[in-house]
């Protein structure tokens, strides 16, 4: 019979190299183009499992460009162009020179003589936490050549007083044969330049310098701060003789003076105003002239002129020409050495102590000297006024400012009545010596001998021991036209010699007057 054709049957399914096998348990399958989009991570799992299927079928399949590893970006060399490299030759110089100066600096510094002379455990500070922060560098000049020649070694003694906020440096001065009471000190060697295992003696009623010349740097540092109160925080010692070797090994130096130098034992030291360029003797010379014409009293001449001369030659010595060639500051060394000696300063503080105080007459700046008395000790000392010392003292401490100086300088200086001189005549008038020591006696001078000089001389002199330096500091305003002419080796001397050149001024005194100025005045900043 005829039944219905069989329906034929479906082809068979051609199955793919994804099907071989059985299915993988839990496989989940995806569908292909016709049954949607599937999603990213299922079509990459299905073609990691298709590739790891072909491959236990031996097929391999073709590497498309998707599937090429992608090639790292190519490295963009890029030329420097000539100002970079310009740039990076002049950071190279820079830091060269900077280098080299600071090697060279570094050599100076510890050329520098190093002396013990601080003590910041005193117990003569007075209230030590407030003075925190203020500066105070003792300076001390000091005269080797003098010493050896039977006069003094301690030649000037200047505190530079830096306050904590650095508004209003002062330059105090403290007179060299001011009476204190010197406390136990550790022996000093000059010549070693170093103490010695001995305890020099306590000593009352005796000269400040005298601090110095037995018990050094350390000594005189306790000594100031018993008297001022003020923590020394700095120790600065200039050598006056290794001054002048200093100023050689740097090749001359400039400074500014306001008038000429006239020195009544040195002569014309620098005989114009302005600035003038000094060699290593007439250095020497400049620091250690204490009697010329014009000086303003207390020591202000001299000290400035030291500290001038210190900024000047250091300032050279610092300068980038020095630093920079290795054989100058190798010389430079032994010079420096034999011309400074510190205790926490450098080059750098001492050059900045030296500009501090080196013009008295700076905004900013203020000279004062310790106030004194006008009468001596028995001793032949410089007395302490107590009250306006104390005074000026605590103003240092507190940081205010110090007391008028009109008050300070008042009885700084001798009376006439505190004066008494011998009047010798060296010229060819008779009787010229009794006519001045009378117009003296007139004016409240004490006038003791009266004669003839030894022998005729031409020009007028005033003869005075270091004990008698403020006596012919007075005398000297009231004749004009006399040249002090110190005695280093003498000892209570005070004689006014007249010479054929006199020119018979004399005129009554004033203690806070100075010799007049022996020539223009210049400004120096």
């Amino acid at each position: 019979s005829t039944g219905p054709t069989p329906a034929d049957p479906a082809p068979p399914a051609t199955r793919g190299p994804a099907d071989a096998g059985p299915a993988a348990p839990g496989r989940r399958r995806t569908a292909g183009t016709d049954g949607g989009p599937a999603s990213d991570e299922a079509r990459r799992i299905d073609e990691t499992l298709s590739r790891l299927t072909a491959a236990h079928a031996g097929i391999t399949f073709a590497e498309t460009d998707a599937d090429a590893p992608v090639p790292a970006p190519a490295r963009v060399r890029v030329r420097p162009g000539a100002g970079q490299v310009l740039l990076a030759v002049l950071a190279l110089a820079v830091f060269a020179v900077t280098a080299f100066q600071y090697v060279g600096k570094a050599r100076l510094d510890a050329a520098l003589t190093r002396v013990t002379a601080l003590d910041p455990g005193s117990g003569a500070i007075v209230d030590a936490e407030a003075q925190a922060g203020a500066e105070n560098v003792l300076i001390v000049g000091t005269d080797p050549a003098g010493a050896a020649a039977g006069g003094p070694r301690t030649d000037t003694v200047l505190l530079a007083h830096v306050p904590a906020d650095g508004d209003g440096v002062v330059g105090l001065s403290i007179p060299r044969d001011l009476e204190v009471n010197r406390p136990p000190c550790r022996r000093w060697d000059p010549t070693a330049r170093d103490y010695v295992d001995e305890t020099v003696p306590a000593q009352v009623r005796t000269p400040l310098m005298s601090a110095f010349d037995v018990g050094g740097p350390q000594c005189v540092t306790r000594v100031v701060q018993q008297l001022t109160g003020l923590a020394v925080t700095r120790f600065v010692g200039l050598d006056l003789d290794g001054i002048g070797d200093l100023v050689d090994a740097v090749g001359g130096v400039e400074v500014c003076v306001e008038q000429p130098v006239v020195d009544g034992l040195l002569g014309t030291v620098v005989p114009r105003p302005g600035v003038t360029t000094l060699d290593g003797p007439t250095a020497r010379d400049l620091v250690g002239a204490r009697t010329v014409e014009g000086d303003p009293p207390g020591g202000r001449g001299v000290l400035e002129r030291q500290q001038r001369l210190v900024a000047a030659v250091l300032e050279k010595v610092l300068s980038r020409e020095v630093l920079l060639d290795p054989a100058r500051t190798g010389s430079l060394g032994p010079a420096l050495g034999g011309a400074l000696s510190a205790d926490a300063a450098d080059l750098d503080r001492i050059l900045a102590a030296a500009r501090a105080v080196r013009s008295f007459s700076a905004d900013g700046v203020t000279f004062t000297a310790v106030p004194t008395s006008t009468e001596t000790s028995s001793q032949g000392n410089t007395l302490l006024r107590g009250a306006d010392a104390a005074a000026l003292f605590t103003a240092l401490r507190e940081g205010t400012p110090p007391p008028d100086q009109t008050v300070l300088a008042a009885g700084a200086g001798p009376a006439p009545a505190d004066v008494t001189v011998d009047v010798l005549n060296a010229s060819d008038r008779q009787g010229l010596a009794a006519e001045i020591g009378g117009t003296l006696g007139t004016l409240g001078f004490g006038v003791g001998e009266i004669g003839n000089a030894e022998a005729p001389a031409p020009g007028t002199v005033i003869r005075f021991s270091p004990d008698r330096a403020a006596a012919a500091e007075l005398l000297a305003a009231t004749v004009p036209s006399a040249v002090p002419q110190p005695d280093p080796s003498a000892s209570g001397v005070l004689q006014l010699v007249l010479g054929t050149s006199f020119d018979g001024v004399v005129r009554a005194p004033s203690t806070a007057a100075a010799a007049p100025a022996a020539g223009p005045a210049a400004t120096c900043t």
